[in-house]
């Protein structure tokens, strides 16, 4: 039997974009403090905030894609009948850890981007 395979690469996705997010959003906004980048105001907020909302969406929606990747290999494998193997074991430890993991990090760039909501861009 084919069983798909869950990757310490697809486990630790959620995190690097964590990462990638939070480096970018607040090198974005320091650009746009020192160097006056993006700061004309756009339908009530400035174009760099409405630039870091974007990039948070897309951030949030490749952590859900990577999430329901990882979901969609754990229900195959919860489908097959082999709770005897070892490694069937240890892929269903990890695909619930993949999932933890992209909820972990999903709050960590709500976290990330709630001084943008509720700060000014430069204060």
């Amino acid at each position: 039997m084919n069983t798909p395979r869950i990757t310490l690469t697809r486990m630790s996705a959620p995190f690097a974009l964590w990462a990638l997010h939070f480096v970018a959003l607040y090198s974005l906004q320091g650009l746009a403090c020192a160097r006056q980048l993006w700061r004309t105001p756009v339908a009530g907020l400035e174009t760099m905030t409405w630039v870091l909302w974007a990039l948070t969406a897309l951030v949030l929606a490749a952590i859900a894609w990577e999430a329901l990747r990882v979901w969609h290999i754990r229900r195959v494998l919860l489908a097959g009948d082999d709770t005897g193997r070892a490694d069937h074991t240890r892929r269903r430890f990890m695909t619930t850890l993949g999932l933890l993991g992209a909820a972990v990090s999903a709050l960590g760039v709500a976290f990330t981007a709630a001084p943008l909501a509720l700060l000014p861009t430069c204060a």
